[in-house]
């Protein structure tokens, strides 16, 4: 009798952790599939563009915007500055857009010209015309003067 219960015993525990492994086994199986539906939405892709065979190259995902924009570094002695940028281009210039102050980092610029303009009270006005390249970082370091 002994016998038979243990049998028993061993067939529902190894049922039980059958049971609980493939339940753990389909949730980490939902799991990457919401991860990969996820990474393919945020690429632009669908999911079974992600998993094609590798007999077809996969098509390449759109670049990034920020690569296409560019990036302009402000610094300034003493720091501080008031920091305004205008863009300049063929029909003249725009209206002037505050960006803080320096050090600071202006970041999703088109590519073009700006006119990068310094302020600060008691030090003369700074004024610099830059060029903004794509994936580029163009740095403006001043060197502020008493007046």
């Amino acid at each position: 009798m002994k016998t038979n219960f243990q049998i028993l015993i061993v067939l529902f525990l190894s049922v039980s952790f059958a049971a609980i492994t493939g339940c753990g086994r389909t949730q980490l199986a939902n799991n990457n599939q919401r991860r990969a539906n996820a990474n393919a939405a945020q690429s632009n892709l669908t999911p079974s563009s992600n998993s094609q065979s590798n007999s077809s190259p996969a098509k390449p995902s759109p670049q990034p915007a920020a690569s296409t924009k560019g990036t302009i570094e402000v610094n300034s002695v003493p720091p501080g500055a008031r920091v305004l940028l205008v863009s300049t281009d063929e029909a003249g210039a725009g209206e002037p857009q505050s960006k803080g102050l320096t050090p600071t980092t202006i970041t999703g610029l088109q590519p073009g010209k700006y006119t990068v303009d310094l302020e600060k009270p008691g030090y003369k006005f700074f004024q610099k015309e830059v060029v903004v390249k794509e994936g580029a970082v163009t740095k403006v370091n001043a060197t502020l003067k008493k007046q």
